[in-house]
């Protein structure tokens, strides 16, 4: 079974209405149009390497002091005992995503493969993180840019964010 984590770019009435009442959750799925919806984002694996590279522990969890480290999976709950799969939903609201894609937009490209360390990954799921691995690389690029663009456009539009792994 894999992990992977899915992003939701929501108004910020919508995350008000899933604090107050959890079941709203139920309303957020995986989109027919996943690949071209721009509230939608599916991470595939690489969500705890990009959380790692983005400021997060060696585990892949993200720091509630560090908003980039919370680009693929945020840290704060919306209900804790709210399962949404693998986890329970987790939420930016429509200022920290605002703040979090100004900072994922100013990182360069060389600067997150920099922190790309696999030795200090090896509690990261999917625990397969190995050195030179080019197609690696280019993968994790590759979902670091789709941040990048979803975050702007969630910023773009006032949107929170939630998150979870499934």
């Amino acid at each position: 079974m894999s992990m992977f984590t899915m992003l939701h770019g929501v108004p910020s009435e919508f995350l008000e209405a899933c604090l107050a009442d959890s079941s709203r959750l139920d309303e957020l799925s995986y989109p027919d149009d996943a690949e071209n919806n721009p509230d939608f984002l599916d991470t595939d694996k690489t969500w705890g390497a990009l959380t790692f590279m983005l400021g997060g522990d060696d585990t892949g969890v993200p720091d509630d002091e560090v908003l980039l480290s919370q680009a693929a999976l945020g840290s704060e709950a919306i209900d804790e005992e709210y399962d949404m799969g693998m986890s329970p939903a987790f939420y930016l609201t429509a200022e920290q995503v605002a703040q979090l894609a100004k900072e994922i937009t100013a990182l360069s490209d060389d600067e997150l493969l920099s922190r790309y360390q696999p030795s200090e990954m090896e509690d990261i799921y999917p625990c397969e993180w190995q050195e030179d691995d080019e197609e690696t690389l280019e993968w994790l690029l590759q979902y670091f840019h789709a941040l990048q663009k979803f975050y702007a456009e969630q910023a773009r539009k006032g949107h929170a964010v939630i998150s979870y792994i499934a």
